[in-house]
Order: C-alpha cells, then sequence, then structure tokens
C-alpha cells in the first residue's frame, strides 16, 4: 500500500470549488471563449493551471483517509502472466469497502481482456511505474475502462498515467478510456497502440468528459496507429480518435498529443457546453476533421497535416468549426500534400462568431483553402488575421482557393500566394456575400490568373489597404458592387480589374 500525497489539496479544492460553483453558473462557454481574444497567455496561465493538475497522485508516502494505493502485484497481477488485470482490477474495485483507489502497475506487459467498469465513486486511478502496457486479445472486450455516468454526483476524479493500452491483435478494436467524472480528470502520458480494425460501440477510442462546470481536466495522449479504411463506408462509419462531446461541462485542456490515421475524425469537439483548450498538438490524416472546434474551444501551436487523403479517398477536412457561439483558433499550420472533396478550412453556417489568426497553409492539392458558410444580416463575425497561404494545385484544376458565402467576415493581413503553373486555372477567393472586409492583404499569382473574384452576393464590400502584385481583381457581370468602399489598394506589374466597375483604387464614402 502507498499514498496520494498531493491528492488531498486537490479534492478539498474541488470540494470548495464545488460549493462556490453555484455561484457562477449564469457563465456561458462562449462568454469564457471570449476570455482569448486579444493578448492570450500562451504558457496556459489563462487558462487551466496544468501543473496542479499533473501534480495529483504521489506513489510514495503516507497513507490518505479513503484512498489507497494499490500494488495490482499484491493481487496476484503480474507483468508477463496470463491472469487477466482488467478482471482483476474490476473485482477489487467493486467490494464494498472500496470507493477510491490507485492500481499501482511496475513497468511490464499485462493482459487485460475483461473491461473494467464503475458508474459510482470517489476516485479511481490507474498508474504506471514508469511505464505500463496493458494487452487486449479479447475481440469481445468494448472498452479497457468505462467509468461515471451522463450524470452529476456519480463520480469525482479520475486518474490515467503512462499507460499505452494495446489492441494490436486481429479483430481486436477495444476503446480505451471511456471515463465521465464531476471535477477532475487526468490522462497523462498514455497511448493507444494498434489499429482498430473493426466497428464496435462506442465507436471512439478515448473519450474524456467533465460534468460540472467547475471540473477541470489535462489530457496528452499518442494514437498513431488510427484505425482501418473501408472504402465503402463513409467517414462517419469509421472509428473516432479522441471525442469530446455532449455532457462535457468543465475545462479540459489537450496537450502535446499526436493523433494520426483515424477516418472518422482526429479530435472531434463539438456539441458540448464546456471549454476546451487544444495546445501543441499534431493531428494527420484524419477525416471527416482533423480538428473540429465547438462553442468555447481553443486551438493554439497545432499542426494538421494530410498526405494521404487521395489514396484512402475521404474528405481530411482540416480545421472545421461548427456549432459555436464563439470559438478561436491561433497559430496552426496546415500541410495539404493530396487532394479531398473538403476544405482545409470550415466554418459552419451554425457558427455565429469565430476567430482564426496565424494560420499557415501549405497546399499542392487542388482544394479549396477554406469555406465560410451562414447568411442573414444577423449572422456573427468571423475574423481571420495573418494567415499565410502557399497554393501550388494544379493548374488543371479550375477550383477556387476558397469561398466567402456568410456576410460580416473580415481578411486582414493575409498574404496570399498562388502559383499553378503558366495557365493560371488555379484561381483565388471567391466573395459572395455582403459586407466582407479585405484589409492589409497581399494577393500574388504567378500564372497571371485571378486574385479575388466578386460573385453577385458581394455587396458593400470593404477593401482597404491591399497589394495585388500579380493576377487580375475580377467582378462577375452578374455582381453588383455600387456601394463598395475602395481605398488605399495597390496594383501593380500590370494587375487589372476584369469585370464592369472600372475605378479600383478610391472610392465610396470612406472607410470605417
Amino acid at each position: 500500500m502507498g499514498s496520494l500525497g498531493g491528492l488531498t489539496a486537490l479534492l478539498a479544492g474541488r470540494n470548495a470549488d464545488r460549493r462556490s460553483a453555484s455561484n457562477v453558473e449564469s457563465t456561458t462557454s462562449s462568454a469564457v471563449a471570449r476570455e482569448f481574444d486579444g493578448d492570450v497567455d500562451l504558457n496556459g496561465n489563462d487558462m487551466l493551471d496544468v501543473g496542479t493538475i499533473r501534480g495529483g497522485v504521489e506513489i510514495d508516502g503516507a497513507s490518505i483517509d479513503s484512498w489507497n494505493v494499490v500494488d495490482v502485484s499484491e493481487l496476484g497481477a503480474e507483468p508477463g502472466s496470463d491472469t487477466d488485470l482488467g478482471a482483476v482490477i474490476d473485482d477489487h474495485f467493486d467490494r464494498d469497502d472500496i470507493t477510491s483507489a490507485v492500481y499501482y502497475l511496475p513497468e511490464g506487459t499485462y493482459t487485460w481482456n475483461t473491461p473494467v467498469t464503475s458508474r459510482s465513486f470517489e476516485g479511481f486511478g490507474i498508474v504506471g511505474k514508469p511505464q505500463a502496457r496493458v494487452e487486449c486479445t479479447n475481440i469481445e472486450m468494448p472498452y479497457f475502462i468505462s467509468l461515471g455516468t451522463d450524470t452529476v454526483n456519480n463520480a469525482d476524479i479520475f486518474i490515467a498515467r503512462n499507460i499505452t493500452f494495446d489492441v494490436q491483435k486481429e479483430n481486436v478494436a477495444a476503446s480505451a478510456i471511456i471515463a465521465s467524472v464531476d471535477e477532475h480528470l487526468e490522462i497523462t502520458n498514455c497511448a493507444l497502440s494498434g489499429e482498430l480494425d473493426r466497428v464496435v460501440p462506442p465507436y471512439y477510442s478515448i473519450q474524456p468528459t467533465l460534468l460540472t462546470k467547475s471540473g477541470q481536466g489535462f489530457v496528452n495522449i499518442s494514437m498513431t496507429d488510427g484505425s482501418f479504411c473501408d472504402p465503402d463506408r463513409k467517414e462517419q462509419r469509421h472509428p473516432m480518435g479522441l471525442a469530446i462531446e455532449r455532457d462535457h461541462r468543465g475545462y479540459l485542456v489537450v496537450e502535446n498529443s499526436d493523433i494520426e490515421g483515424f477516418i472518422n475524425n482526429g479530435i472531434y469537439s463539438a456539441g458540448h457546453n464546456g471549454k476546451v483548450a487544444i495546445r501543441n498538438t499534431d493531428i494527420r490524416n484524419c477525416g471527416a476533421g482533423m480538428l473540429r472546434l465547438g462553442d468555447g474551444d481553443y486551438a493554439y501551436k497545432c499542426k494538421l497535416v494530410n498526405d494521404d487523403a487521395e489514396d484512402r479517398g475521404y474528405s481530411y477536412a482540416a480545421l472545421w468549426v461548427n456549432r459555436a457561439g464563439h470559438a478561436v483558433a491561433n497559430s496552426i499550420e496546415i500541410v495539404a500534400e493530396q487532394a479531398t472533396p473538403s476544405e482545409l478550412v470550415r466554418v459552419n453556417g451554425d457558427v455565429d462568431h469565430c476567430t482564426l489568426s496565424n494560420i499557415v497553409i501549405h497546399s499542392g492539392a487542388n482544394q479549396f483553402i477554406c469555406e465560410f458558410l451562414g447568411s442573414g444580416p444577423s449572422s456573427g463575425q468571423i475574423v481571420t488575421k495573418n494567415w499565410t497561404i502557399y497554393d501550388t494545385g494544379s493548374a488543371q484544376s479550375n477550383a477556387h482557393l476558397g469561398h466567402i458565402d456568410r456576410p460580416n467576415v473580415i481578411l486582414e493581413n493575409w498574404d496570399v500566394h498562388i502559383d499553378p503553373g503558366s495557365d493560371g486555372k488555379r484561381h483565388g477567393l471567391v466573395v459572395d456575400a455582403p459586407w466582407v472586409d479585405v484589409r492589409g492583404c497581399s494577393f500574388i499569382h504567378t500564372g497571371g490568373g485571378l486574385d479575388l473574384l466578386l460573385d453577385d452576393g458581394a455587396d458593400y464590400l470593404r477593401l482597404k489597404n491591399c497589394d495585388f502584385k500579380s493576377g487580375r481583381l475580377y467582378q462577375y457581370s452578374r455582381a453588383t458592387t455600387e456601394d463598395a468602399i475602395v481605398a488605399d489598394n495597390r496594383f501593380v506589374d500590370g494587375v487589372s480589374l476584369a469585370g464592369e466597375q472600372v475605378d479600383w483604387t478610391t472610392r465610396g464614402p470612406g472607410f470605417q
């Protein structure tokens, strides 16, 4: 037996937070997400005290009331043996006298062929020291661990550290962790090893849920083997990587994680009423979306790479925002080497506000770089700042760089390089919505094609302080832009307007 030295204060703090939670119950995720606007502490101090989360479990020291640290070897489970560790833990934690326990696994590989399930507890933990692997060979096992319920006041704390969940055996597709708790959740230095080669419920590899607004959590995972690929199935008919949805209401940080090869979303964070910060995380070759953000979500310093989309035949949106009152993405790198039917950056019509800044995109994939969807004068503002785009899509493709199909979109400080080859058939952004602001942008089209295209919805366009260095500003004949406000733009190297309007140097009542 051992102890949980650092956890006593954590438990007390969580209880204090729970008592005070009623005083802030009216706080919405949208309001909290707006804290990320403007200056953000990139070390995370404005979000979650990650040091506290990481500090939790200490194996050595004196015992704590109601918590036990159990060395699984004392329960008869040894690394390298055929003893079913899952069955051992499930039986032990099911005892009436156990409400909180951390199971300590000395280094090695353990057999785990029985799911561990508990719906009501104070605390549950599993910790490898320094690292442990749990191996499933049972093709019927749906998950390694499933804890809590979809309602509060059933489970408080869950901790998993230094555990690799091994599903490498053929037809084994067990999820690693499904955990719903009220106050504290930590999944640190954990991995899923092996490709999920069939679809079985619950369809997620890892699903962390914090059920209260005061709940805090931290996730650091590696899942690089992904799932099987069946070209006859839609993306949604494949397993998913990390899922945060529906019942999540707390504050979850996903950091320094590596996810690859899941056809049905890499990180799906949508449809919840909580907050999720995703930082310093790499996602590769995941669809239908690599990184999906919902209301109150924040993504920072993530890299999204697609280099097998044509080989697999799926859509592979990179950054996708949907069902959000407000969401923020900052310092995102996107690399697209193969074509897909999806946009690299997609904002759905059900998004009210979002801010997407410091986005760098390298694409040779002949697909839309972006699409902003929505309609109606009451649509919230989409702010896109400091984008750098290098597009080398084939000149044989007639695809445009992207579509702006909703009002109230701001493009500020974009640096767009389109280099499709000599015939220039790869064209730039299409504006087909009113009240679009294009500010301080630079456009270069080495093939002499179209930098910016104005369609019939582009009323009340505001175009200011932009450089058109090569290519053309194009207006469809069906477009009416009499109310456009244009000022301080520069047209060099023979850049010209193709369309009805002639004076694109200065016109309109002024720029605001």
